[in-house]
């Protein structure tokens, strides 16, 4: 009678199988880990899609070199944000059929899809915030900083005291305000 190597009655046969299919296993495995290892490297590296170009404010550094004229100063009081957008930009607020309120500006913006709630706002970008004292609005420089008004309404003592100032963050950074978005521009006129 003769046996092969894989046969039952032989322990010695037995032991060869079962160490060949242990190595079959890790073999597997192996290629598998490689597989995925090689799989997770192509997407995190992998070229993504271009880039959306960023979107551009008309008159951005002449509105912001304007409101930059009123560092420093209480012109437009201490709830003047919605004053110092305006006066930056050099629209009359009656113009646009909303009354300059920033919480109106931006339900308006909501409303009409214009609102992006990304944290960075091109140069020229009008940015929303809310808080305890209620909505605020700011003009994005495009670096991370802000040109602000009212900012002693936000947080009395604030910075250097003056109510136009130059802000890191949004509405002086406070916990108590929520990010709201930005926008490139005005709302749409109503119509008549």
């Amino acid at each position: 009678m003769c046996l092969h190597a894989g046969s039952r009655s032989d322990p010695a046969a037995q032991t060869t199988t079962q160490a060949e299919n242990r190595s079959h296993e890790l073999n597997v495995r192996r290629c598998l880990l490689l597989a995925a290892t090689w799989l997770a490297a192509t997407l995190l590296f992998a070229a993504s899609a271009p880039a959306e170009p960023r979107p551009t404010v008309r008159g951005a550094d002449a509105a912001i070199a304007k409101a930059e004229t009123l560092l420093g100063t209480d012109q437009f009081g201490i709830y003047g944000c919605e004053a110092l957008v305006a006066f930056a930009f050099g629209v009359s607020q009656a113009e646009y059929g909303w009354d300059g309120a920033a919480e109106t500006m931006y339900q308006t913006l909501l409303e009409q899809g214009k609102i992006h709630t990304d944290r960075n706002p091109p140069r020229g970008a009008l940015v929303f915030s809310h808080g305890f004292v209620g909505a605020h609005i700011d003009i994005s420089r495009g670096d991370g900083t802000y040109v602000s008004g009212g900012v002693q309404g936000l947080s009395p003592g604030y910075g250097d005291g003056s109510n136009i100032q130059i802000l890191d963050s949004p509405s002086v950074g406070d916990e108590n305000y929520t990010y709201r978005g930005w926008s490139v521009g005005f709302p749409e006129p109503e119509s008549q």
